[in-house]
């Protein structure tokens, strides 16, 4: 059984973990970068291509800037 002091140190990091998203929400680089994975993805499924197929995320955010 979770004691009192573990529940109340699960609130503040749910609470401090949902403040981080908030932000990150908030963070238009971090959208694009997050959709432009998610496509990635599931585009390598679709045609059959390994992990990471073939131009990682770092080549994509390097060619942005």
């Amino acid at each position: 059984m979770i004691g009192l002091k573990e529940r109340k140190r699960n609130r503040a990091s749910s609470a401090a973990r949902i403040e981080e998203l908030k932000q990150k929400i908030n963070n238009e680089e971090y959208l694009y970068g997050a959709i432009f994975r998610i496509a990635q993805v599931v585009g390598n499924e679709m045609v059959g291509l390994p992990q990471g197929g073939m131009q990682d995320e770092r080549q994509w955010r390097e060619g942005r800037r």
